[in-house]
């Protein structure tokens, strides 16, 4: 029936708007909702399941020692779940290869030393340094001239002098074939004019062992490698690689003030596959944060008689191709690679 004045009443408008208005929304939702099913499902935040840390290198040495105290704060200050697989051999391809075969995903993490770049360098190593995305290097450490308390060297020049007066008669050794510690040896061998063989062990825990052995004579060695018969007394460090001596080991002499010019330090650090996400990594660098603001960390730090360079992934990445030339440059001038 139509009326007076020609409107509908106000209760036909309502419903009109309101039918509008919920047109409206069901089609905000509609738009929301392929919106969502475009992105596909949110990220829950790294970890989800137990993380591994691949130590590439036996029980009981100075690499393990950290992985297995990295292990400990990051379940402690990061609230991870954490286990540690060592898997030692191959100068670190053993443990290279286990993260190698292992998804790009944050959770198999490299627990690996500076003999990284000599490994590659020889060939040792089947991969390249851009095979991994270097996150942190959160320990740096000297090598040294270590023998027994009852060794009849008390000096570098002792050790020298006979060496050069008896060629190869000593057994001379430390941890992996053509790294850090035997490329130590091999400026001093230069330096002081004499001849040495290198017994290799693939885990630094074993140098020491040797040497409390008498299974070798001497070991070119991180000071920590036998950390507690260095603090004891019953191995003498007769020479540290460092400029000046370190406040970890005052009365320890450095090769430096021995005439010698022999400096150098070994890092340790953690690395994931390559192609590893942007995400994933900011989450593992925000848990190293953690770990190495907390108390616990800073006081294993001076126990272990290390230094913190606490490179993140851009400066710790440069510095890897940095040694990585250095290094194929001298194994090149000095015949161990062609």
């Amino acid at each position: 029936m139509p009326f007076a004045n020609g409107r509908a009443p106000c209760r036909t408008l309502s419903t009109r708007l309101r039918s509008a208005v919920s047109a409206a929304c069901l089609a905000i939702v509609g738009l929301a909702a392929t919106t969502l099913l475009a992105a596909g499902p949110a990220r829950a935040e790294f970890p989800e399941k137990p993380v591994t840390l691949v130590v590439w290198s036996g029980a009981g040495g100075a690499l393990d020692t950290y992985g297995r105290k990295l292990a400990e704060l990051l379940e402690k200050d990061a609230g991870w779940t954490v286990k540690v697989d060592n898997r030692p051999g191959g100068s670190g391809a053993v443990g290279m290869s286990q993260i190698a075969t292992q998804p790009a995903d944050g959770y198999n993490i490299l627990v690996l030393t500076g003999t990284l770049t000599f490994g590659i360098a020889q060939g040792l190593i089947p991969f390249k340094v851009e095979d991994l995305r270097l996150l942190r290097a959160m320990q740096s450490e000297p090598s040294s001239l270590a023998v027994l308390a009852d060794s009849p060297f008390k000096s570098v020049d002792d050790f020298v002098t006979y060496m050069k007066d008896h060629p190869n008669e000593l057994r001379v050794g430390g941890h992996s074939s053509g790294g850090f510690h035997q490329y130590m040896l091999y400026q001093l061998m230069k330096q002081g004019g004499f001849e040495s063989g290198w017994v290799p062990h693939d885990a630094s825990g074993k140098v020491t062992l040797a040497l409390l052995g008498k299974h070798i004579d001497a070991a070119m060695m991180t000071p920590s490698t036998g950390l507690s018969q260095v603090k004891s007394g019953e191995i003498r460090l007769l020479g540290v690689s460092t400029a000046e001596r370190t406040p970890f080991l005052p009365d320890a002499p450095t090769f430096a003030e021995q005439g010698y010019d022999l400096t150098g330090a070994i890092w340790r650090g953690i690395a994931v596959k390559a192609g590893t996400p942007d995400d994933v990594v900011a989450s593992i660098q925000k848990a190293i944060d953690k770990v190495t603001a907390s108390d616990d960390w800073k006081s294993f730090q001076v126990e272990q008689f290390q230094d913190s360079p606490d490179w993140a992934e851009e400066a710790f990445t440069k510095q890897v191709h940095k040694d990585l030339d250095e290094q194929t440059e001298f194994l090149k001038a000095t015949g161990f690679v062609k």
